[in-house]
This record gives C-alpha cells, structure tokens and sequence, in this order.
C-alpha cells in the first residue's frame, strides 16, 4: 500500500502554515485563483524538497556548477517520492535543441543508422560495400577445386613507419613469408628492405580449395588475417590453368572504383553537436551566417555530407536521417515501422526501434502529430513543450515517480485536452502519482482528487478551502471553483451582441499549412478563432494578419494595402504572454507606465527640490539615485566557488534599489521603494488621490492583479500574469481614446488570454474585454476557453484537422451558428446563450 504524502506546516511564500495530506498513485489537481498559492504548493514546496533531497545526495564535486535550491519553508513532508518538474517554458532552449533531443528520439534514430544504415559515397552517391569474415570465407570456398589461394593480410602503413622492426615482429610471431612486389619472399631472405613496397602483405597460410574441406581452415586463417589487419584481406588466386590475381576483400565500407574509404560509423557521426556529424560549413546550426537563409552546404540539414550520404529504407523509399527526423510525425510513426532491419541486427536492433516507435506514438496520441522531430525547441509554443516532455516520460515507462505539470492544457483545443487526459492517466496507471496545477474543466472533472486553494490571492490566498473529489468540492461553499461546478455562480452573458461596423478582409494567406484560405473579422466586435492545435490559427494571426497589418498602418506612401478596411483602424495593439521586459529591472510599475507617473511626483516634492533631485533620480535604470552595489535590481549574485552561485538581497539597500539619499525623500510617509513594494489593492487606496495613478491601478484590479506587488521582478510572472498587465495598461488607456471623427478603432489582437486564470479571473476577464469592444474598437482572440467563445460576437473554427489536415476555415458566425455546424471542430462545446 502506498503512503500519502504527508505536508507539515508549510509556509513557502504566501502559505498559511498548511497541513496537508495527499493519495499517491492518483491524478491530482491542484486548483484556485491566480496567486492562491497553488505553486508555491506544488513547485516551490514538494518539487523543490525532492530536488534537495536529490543533490544532497551528491558529492560537493557533482554538485559543482549546479544551483543549490534552499530549503522550502515547510516543518516536515514525508512519503515524498522523487518528483519530476515538467513545465512549459521554451526560454532557456538552446537553438540546437529538437523536439527530437527532447523525446530522445534522435539518440535512438542515431544508434540505428550507425548500425543498420547503407552508406553511400558522398561524392558519387555510389552505395558502398563491405563484406563479413563469414561472406569473405564462403566466397573464397566457393572457388573452382584445386584453386590455388595465398591468404595475405596488408602490411603497408605497418611497414611505413619501421619496416626492420616490423618485420622482426613479424618472425617473431611465427611468420615466415610476406607477398612483395607481385611475389611471395621469406621475410629472412627479403632483409632490411630499401623502400617500401606498394602492396606489402603479410602470408598468413597457402591452401589448396579442395571443397568443403578447406571451410574450416579458411575461416581459422582469415581471423588470424583480420588480426593483423581488421579492414582488409587480400588473396593470391590462381585458377587451375590461370595467371595469379590478387582479389581484396574489405570489411569497411569502400568505394572499389574510387577507394573511398568510409571510417567506422558511430552515433556521434550522426549528431551534429559533434565535430564527427556536424556540417563543416556551418558547424551544425543548419543556418547560413553571412545571410539570411539556410546553409548552401548541406541545405539547413545539420550533418555533414558523410552523415547525410547514409540511408535507412523502406520498400519503396530511402531516408537519410534528416529526410527522416523531417517528416510530419503522423507520417514517420508509420514510415519507421516499415523500416528494414538486416536479420542478423535485428536482435539488436528491435529495442531501439521498440522505443523509436513508442516514442512517436505517444506524441501522436498527445496531439503533435504535425511537428516534425527536427523542429527547434525554442519554436515551440509552452504546451507543445510541455505535451513533448511528457511523452518522453510514457516511453520511458518510469513508475513510482510524483510528475508535476504547470497548466497543462495551455493552448490546447477541447479535443486535445481528451488526448493529453488519456496521457496522464496511463502515467497514473504505471504505478505514479500525477499532480497537475490546472484549472482547465475537463481535467478538473476527471481528478482522482482536487485541492482548492484561496480565498484570494497572494496575503489573502494560502489555504486549502476544500479537498477530495469533485463531489466534495461542489458540497462545498467555501470552495471558489466548486461554486462554478456546481451551477451557483456563473458566467455573466454578453451586455448585448455587438453589431459589426465594418470588416477586415485578408485574402491569400498561403503561410505554412494555411490553404489560400480569406480571412473577415467584423469591426467594433469581440471576435474568437478557434481551432485544434495546430490547425493553423496562430499561423493566420501572427503570420499573415499581423504582418499585413503593421505594413498597412506604417504610413508609408504609395503602398497598396495588404488588408481591406485597414483604413479604419487607427492603431494595432498586440498583446501576448511574452515577458513584460528583459531587465531584471522590469517590473509591473515600469511596464503599465505607473514608475513614470511617480518620478516627477517625488521630484516635486519640498525635500527633492531642496537638493535638485530630478525624476531622473528616481529611475532605477541611471546613475544618481539607484543603488549601485546592485546596479537597481536589488539583489546580488554571490559566487559559491566550487558550489553554485546563491542570489541574495543587496546588502546595501537590503532590496530596496535605491540608495539612502533617495530613500529619504517620502511621499505621506512612504518612499518610492515602500510605495513600489504595496500590492495593487494596496497602492490603489494610497494613490487614489492621483487620477493617472489610480486609473492604471483600477485596471489591473479589473483583470484580477489586485495581490500583485508592484516591483514584482518581470522574470517571476506567469505568461498569465505578464498578459493581463499589458490588458491591463491598455484598459487605462482605452478611455481616453474616443472614437475619431472618421470612426477608426484600435484592434487589440490578444493570444490565449485565459492561460493560467482561474474560473474567477475568466470572469473579470470577460468584462475587460466588454469594456474595450464597447468603448467601439475591436477585440481578436485565438483562444479554445468555452466561456469566452460562448461570449464572444462572432467565432471563426479552424480546421478541420492538425496540420495539413488543417488550414481552413471551416465555420464562422456566431456562436449559436457554429455549434449549429457539426463539421466544426469546436461545435459540441459550445452552450451560447
């Protein structure tokens, strides 16, 4: 019987000293508003101790180099399995890594090439030949009786070097004869040669074929050969009434019209993070640096022409690894199926293509079946990454293992989310426990157990409200999500259906899987595309529409424009879950424009003008004001020698960025830095006086950041949060910006936007949006939430399929409309009011 995992007094971050309790060998949900805590539980807490645990259990060498994590904040946990991390994000990946790396598909596809490949001259594209010791002994007994056969082993790069000495070895080890020069010679006799001989070889036995007879000498004598020389034999043939021949047999891949000579292929000659694979001309990047495009030598392929001149077959195509690793995966799975495997290999060789073929499946079964294995890591959206770890965890069959997973459904149409459901629970029933922190409906519903965490967020979330099945969390009327499962609070209808105002028409957009398809988004409406993954909509959006636009809108004369209607908007606003900024300066403050609001605020105040202080003095971001023992960012990076380096606040202004002589100047009592450190609920009241200030704030309160601190680090939001500050600044903004005469509209183009939200949040959300297409501009969203598409004025459903069994349009109108049309793949989805 497997024990819980038992949590004692937990206090990371915002926990309330929790107690907690949870079943292994289940999928569980961890679930509850934005910032309530969930992983801080889940991450912070469980997954942080598992990796502790893990490292000290290293040596203080091994350890060398990796980051040492801190002690979760917690009094004990116990029956902690080792727990593994699976989040969404692509930021740190390497532009040499593939979706092939992750998976470990590519070392697999390696070890069969370097196997079972048939390689080819890279200069002709001859296949080349060789032959085993068993191939080389039949054909030698195959030859006519009474064949007379001098076995030799080439001696030339031996005798190169040190020809007395070799020789001498040679007498040594009970040889007596050596082929020089067309003839046989004893090697006493032969002496200290003058110059080397172009085809010196060692005589290792004379025989007479006398049928079957000899089979058991030849194969004796050609291993002594192959001793002496590994990668060729040669042998003196002379037929009964025939001139002598010398006929070489090779046991390496040889060119025999040009002697290209292939060396012994390894899994590094197919890898092109190594000098042995890579390209020479691009070093394996695939790009070609002086201009833009792929590289000329091996055209974008990584490998070098050795590696690409080897193939795997089917019965009717030839691969090379490349060709291979380029194909849609729905294709591959089935292609590396009919792959040829020589028979003696195939002992060998079945686990590899075992694995190969598991590994494919499991991410055709998740839903990736239009990627390719050779597509870059760093492209791939946070749920395809996610998706493709988590299939590289099925294959490897793993058990007993607690898996984490961070919103695993993000970007996933309702189609998906089943498949990636039937993923977690086979891990679940290998034998491990699967804790996922999602708020997606399908997955909550189908939770072996659910924790839901609030009341609120941040000071106000922390604890644990109600736990156990989705039964016991709909019982419950403390709980924030059973109140939505169970029909007592629900999503708040459109004020009204907006009536388009006019259209946007794209037509032609042929990008990637896209069939020439043409694109109507009706003016001053809240619009939805919807779609599996893959189906092309982000490709429609980003690719063609975004691009036309921007040309459109750049002003520039004499330009026709690329999207019909495009003179009614007056500007374009693009808003994702990209990082707010780069610096670790960045902050909520910075991005939503509230810092510059602020500045000129402290400079005016008696005691900065009293020393000249300008708002300059209170940016972060120049000399005079800022701390420059940490450069603004308010934390130092301590170097641990031969341990990891530690971050830690600054010593000077103890986190706060700025220097003592700025922090003496306070507006009602507080400094910029104590201003900055209040929560959006908290700075609301405190700036309610200053209408810029308090607009800003009232927005993000609207989108539900009120737990939010304001100098909270950009590289410590969610994609979530970094999304709904940019809604949020933009929310400010949007009063302000009537409709000009000539009736243009913004058009705010926002992806995902209820990644990571809670059913709350969605709510808040909603009514945001309501505000922007109300104030008459026009809201697009690629989105799959079905509170949103049911609320949304018009819905466009792609199609019908992934890949290139997307790229269409296949409904379009309004909700009621499209759940009308049963082809559309969001059809049964949607309830529109």
């Amino acid at each position: 019987m497997n024990l819980p995992i038992s949590i004692r007094g937990a206090r990371q971050h915002n926990l309330q000293n929790l107690n907690l309790d949870l079943p292994s060998g289940k999928l569980i949900a961890f679930s509850g508003p934005s910032g309530s805590g969930k992983s801080s539980l889940a991450f912070d807490t469980l997954f942080a101790e598992s990796r502790r645990r893990f490292l000290d259990c290293l040596s203080a060498r091994a350890r060398q180099g990796i980051e040492q994590p801190d002690k979760p904040d917690v009094d004990s946990i116990t029956g902690l399995p080792p727990a593994l991390s699976l989040e969404q994000s692509a930021r740190h990946q390497h532009p040499r890594t593939l979706l092939g790396s992750i998976t470990e598909i590519l070392d697999y596809l390696r070890i069969l090439y370097a196997a079972a490949g048939r390689p080819h001259d890279p200069e002709t594209g001859k296949e080349l030949v060789r032959q085993t010791p068993d191939q080389i002994a039949d054909a030698l007994a195959s030859l006519p009786e009474q064949t007379r056969l001098v076995l030799t082993a080439p001696a030339e790069a031996l005798l190169a070097q040190d020809p007395a000495a070799t020789l001498g070895d040679f007498q040594r080890q009970g040889f007596l004869r050596i082929y020089w020069n067309g003839e046989v010679r004893d090697i006493e006799e032969l002496g200290v040669p003058d110059a080397p001989a172009p085809d010196a070889a060692l005589v290792i036995d004379r025989i007479i074929i006398r049928g079957e007879s000899s089979s058991s000498r030849l194969a004796d004598s050609l291993q002594t050969a192959l001793r002496i020389n590994p990668d060729e034999v040669r042998a003196v043939i002379t037929r009964p009434e025939e001139e002598p021949a010398v006929q070489a047999f090779h046991t390496r891949y040889r060119n025999p019209e040009t002697g290209y000579l292939l060396p012994q292929l390894t899994p590094r000659h197919f890898s092109f993070n190594s000098p042995l694979g890579a390209c020479p001309a691009c070093h394996g990047t695939g790009l070609n640096k002086q201009e833009n495009g792929p590289c000329p030598e091996c055209r974008g392929q990584r490998l070098s022409p050795l590696a690409l001149a080897v193939t795997m077959h089917t019965p009717d195509h030839a691969y090379n690894l490349a060709e291979l690793t380029a194909l849609p995966l729905e294709d591959m799975v089935g292609e590396t199926k009919r792959l040829e495997i020589p028979a003696a290999l195939a002992p060998a060789l079945n686990p590899v293509m075992e694995e190969i073929n598991k590994r494919t499946h499991f991410l055709n079964e998740l839903g990736l079946s239009y990627l390719s294995l050779d597509r870059q890591a760093n492209t791939l959206s946070g749920g395809e990454l996610q998706r493709a770890r988590l299939a590289s965890q099925l294959g490897g069959g793993l058990s007993g293992v607690l898996y984490i997973l961070d919103e695993p459904t993000t970007g996933l149409h309702p189609s998906d989310t089943d498949r990636l459901l039937r993923a977690l629970q086979t891990l679940r029933n290998l034998g491990n426990t699967v804790l996922a922190v999602e708020h997606d409906e399908q997955i909550l519903r189908a939770a072996d157990h659910l924790v839901d965490m609030g009341p609120g967020s941040g000071a106000r979330g922390g604890h644990i409200l109600a736990q156990g099945s989705l039964q016991d969390i709909m019982a419950n009327a403390e709980s924030p999500t059973g109140t939505w499962f169970s029909g007592t609070r629900q999503m708040p209808a459109p004020p009204r259906r907006a009536a388009p105002s006019g259209q946007l028409v794209l037509t032609h957009a042929n990008r990637h899987n896209l069939n020439n398809i043409t694109l109507r988004l009706p003016l001053g409406t809240l619009t939805c595309i919807s779609g599996p993954s893959g189906s092309g909509k982000s490709t429609l959006v980003r690719d063609c529409l975004i691009p036309a636009l921007k040309k459109d809108l750049s002003g520039k004369k004499g330009v026709p424009r690329l999207v019909q209607g495009s003179e009614r908007l007056s500007r374009l606003v693009v808003i994702d879950q990209s990082p707010i900024g780069k610096s670790p300066r960045s902050t909520p403050a910075t991005a939503t424009g509230l810092l510059n609001i602020l500045r000129p605020l402290y400079a005016q105040l008696p005691l900065s003008k009293q020393r000249g202080y300008t708002a300059a003095r209170f940016s972060t971001n120049v000399r005079g004001g800022r701390c420059e023992r940490c450069l603004g960012t308010g934390m130092i990076e301590v170097d641990m020698n031969f341990l990891g380096n530690v971050t830690m606040p600054c010593d000077a202004c103890q986190g706060q960025c700025y220097n003592r002589e700025t922090l003496e100047v306070t507006w009602k009592g507080k400094s910029i830095a104590q201003a900055l450190a209040l929560t959006v609920d908290e700075a609301a009241e405190f700036f309610a006086t200053l209408p810029k200030a308090a607009a800003i704030l009232k927005s993000m309160k609207d989108v539900g950041l009120g737990y939010l601190n304001l100098d909270r680090r950009a590289d410590t939001l969610s994609g979530g949060e970094s999304q709904r500050i940019k809604i949020a600044s933009e929310l400010a903004k949007a009063p302000a910006w009537k409709l000009a005469e000539d009736d243009k509209c913004a058009l705010f183009i926002l992806d995902e936007p209820t990644g990571g939200l809670h059913f709350n949040e969605v709510e808040l959300l909603l009514k945001a949006l309501f505000r922007l297409r109300d104030a008459g501009h026009t809201v697009l969203c690629v989105e799959h939430h079905r509170d949103l598409l049911n609320a949304a004025d018009h819905l466009i459903d792609m199609g019908p399929g992934a890949g290139r069994h997307g790229g269409n349009i296949v409904a379009e109108g309004a909700p009621s409309a499209v759940a009308a049309i049963p082809e559309a793949p969001t059809s049964r989805w949607l309830n529109p009011a």
